[in-house]
């Protein structure tokens, strides 16, 4: 009967180590969880995608320099008078000087 009672013994000692060993797995897991979606919400930047159930932004449009051809966002462009899309203020200008419509004369 002793030795009953010690394999019991024993067998509930180990069955209580492995418990507490596996409670503090859990709660490390879930300290380094914590600690890293802190470490990326500070880290965070306006290019983040976003996580999985949100919805993605919007494409932006692309639209072509009338000039040089280099497709850019919309909001990068610069628009003449007539409404065409440059990539910049030098080929909207160059592009009024080629069309004669600065009134400028060289």
């Amino acid at each position: 009967m002793g030795k009953i009672t010690l394999w019991l013994a024993l067998a509930g000692l180990v069955w209580l180590g492995w418990t507490l060993w596996r409670l503090g797995q859990r709660r490390a897991d879930s300290r380094r969880a914590e600690a890293s979606s802190q470490h990326k919400a500070s880290h965070e930047s306006p290019h983040h995608t976003p996580s999985a159930g949100a919805d993605p932004p919007a494409p932006e449009p692309m639209l072509r320099c009338a000039h040089c051809g280099l497709y850019l966002p919309a909001a990068d462009t610069v628009v003449d008078k007539a409404g065409q899309s440059y990539c910049g203020t030098a080929h909207r200008d160059a592009a009024e000087r080629a069309a004669g419509t600065t009134g400028r004369r060289g």
